[in-house]
Protein backbone atom coordinates (compact mmCIF):
# COMPACT_ATOMS: atom_id res chain seq x y z
CA UNK A 1 0.00 0.00 0.00
CA UNK A 2 1.44 3.26 -0.98
CA UNK A 3 0.92 6.26 1.60
CA UNK A 4 1.46 9.73 0.85
CA UNK A 5 4.32 10.61 3.66
CA UNK A 6 2.50 14.02 4.67
CA UNK A 7 -0.72 11.41 5.03
CA UNK A 8 1.67 9.04 7.30
CA UNK A 9 3.35 12.13 9.13
CA UNK A 10 -0.34 13.02 10.22
CA UNK A 11 -1.48 9.63 11.14
CA UNK A 12 1.97 9.28 13.18
CA UNK A 13 1.18 12.59 14.87
CA UNK A 14 -2.39 11.45 15.92
CA UNK A 15 -1.63 8.03 17.11
CA UNK A 16 -1.11 9.30 21.11
CA UNK A 17 -4.56 11.01 20.86
CA UNK A 18 -6.21 8.38 19.40
CA UNK A 19 -4.67 5.95 21.75
CA UNK A 20 -4.74 7.98 24.84
CA UNK A 21 -8.44 9.11 24.54
CA UNK A 22 -10.37 6.79 26.61
CA UNK A 23 -8.03 6.26 29.68
CA UNK A 24 -9.68 2.47 30.39
CA UNK A 25 -8.81 0.83 26.99
CA UNK A 26 -9.86 -2.64 25.97
CA UNK A 27 -8.07 -5.71 24.69
CA UNK A 28 -9.79 -6.32 21.10
CA UNK A 29 -11.23 -9.13 20.76
CA UNK A 30 -10.98 -10.87 17.47
CA UNK A 31 -14.83 -11.59 17.16
CA UNK A 32 -15.86 -7.89 17.09
CA UNK A 33 -16.71 -6.74 13.43
CA UNK A 34 -14.32 -4.49 12.80
CA UNK A 35 -11.49 -7.12 14.11
CA UNK A 36 -12.96 -9.85 11.69
CA UNK A 37 -13.65 -7.04 8.79
CA UNK A 38 -9.76 -6.36 8.73
CA UNK A 39 -8.51 -10.37 9.40
CA UNK A 40 -7.38 -9.45 13.28
CA UNK A 41 -5.55 -12.38 15.39
CA UNK A 42 -4.04 -11.65 18.63
CA UNK A 43 -0.93 -14.17 17.09
CA UNK A 44 0.40 -13.35 13.39
CA UNK A 45 0.99 -17.03 13.15
CA UNK A 46 -2.75 -18.12 13.47
CA UNK A 47 -3.34 -15.58 10.23
CA UNK A 48 -4.59 -18.13 7.63
CA UNK A 49 -2.50 -17.79 4.70
CA UNK A 50 -4.93 -18.76 2.00
CA UNK A 51 -7.53 -15.76 3.08
CA UNK A 52 -4.41 -13.60 3.36
CA UNK A 53 -1.64 -14.64 0.98
CA UNK A 54 0.05 -11.54 1.30
CA UNK A 55 0.75 -12.20 4.65
CA UNK A 56 4.08 -13.00 6.90
CA UNK A 57 4.48 -14.18 10.46
CA UNK A 58 7.15 -11.31 10.71
CA UNK A 59 4.64 -8.77 11.08
CA UNK A 60 3.30 -8.06 13.83
CA UNK A 61 1.52 -5.16 15.42
CA UNK A 62 4.85 -4.35 17.73
CA UNK A 63 6.49 -3.39 14.26
CA UNK A 64 3.42 -1.56 12.78
CA UNK A 65 3.64 2.44 12.49
CA UNK A 66 -0.08 2.39 13.44
CA UNK A 67 0.66 0.45 17.06
CA UNK A 68 1.88 2.54 20.24
CA UNK A 69 3.66 0.28 22.40
CA UNK A 70 2.87 -0.26 26.23
CA UNK A 71 4.32 -1.68 29.44
CA UNK A 72 2.53 -5.00 28.67
CA UNK A 73 1.85 -7.25 25.42
CA UNK A 74 -1.05 -4.97 24.57
CA UNK A 75 -0.42 -1.42 22.93
CA UNK A 76 -2.69 1.27 21.11
CA UNK A 77 -3.53 1.03 17.66
CA UNK A 78 -4.73 3.97 15.38
CA UNK A 79 -7.19 1.66 14.13
CA UNK A 80 -8.90 0.32 16.71
CA UNK A 81 -9.51 3.60 19.04
CA UNK A 82 -9.94 2.83 22.86
CA UNK A 83 -9.33 -0.73 21.98
CA UNK A 84 -5.79 -2.26 22.80
CA UNK A 85 -3.99 -5.09 20.62
CA UNK A 86 -1.30 -7.66 20.86
CA UNK A 87 1.82 -7.02 20.25
CA UNK A 88 2.10 -10.48 18.36
CA UNK A 89 -1.36 -9.85 16.67
CA UNK A 90 -1.75 -8.66 12.72
CA UNK A 91 -4.30 -7.20 10.65
CA UNK A 92 -4.67 -6.12 7.31
CA UNK A 93 -4.08 -2.34 7.91
CA UNK A 94 -0.36 -3.35 9.14
CA UNK A 95 2.12 -1.23 7.47
CA UNK A 96 5.36 -1.61 8.22
CA UNK A 97 7.11 0.99 10.66
CA UNK A 98 9.24 2.89 8.84
CA UNK A 99 13.53 2.73 9.35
Amino acid sequence: IAVNSVKLQHILAAIPLLVNAQAEDKNLAEDEPMAVALGYKENSTEVDSQQYPNHDDAQLCSGCSLYVASADAWGGCAIFPGKLVAADGWCTAYAARPS
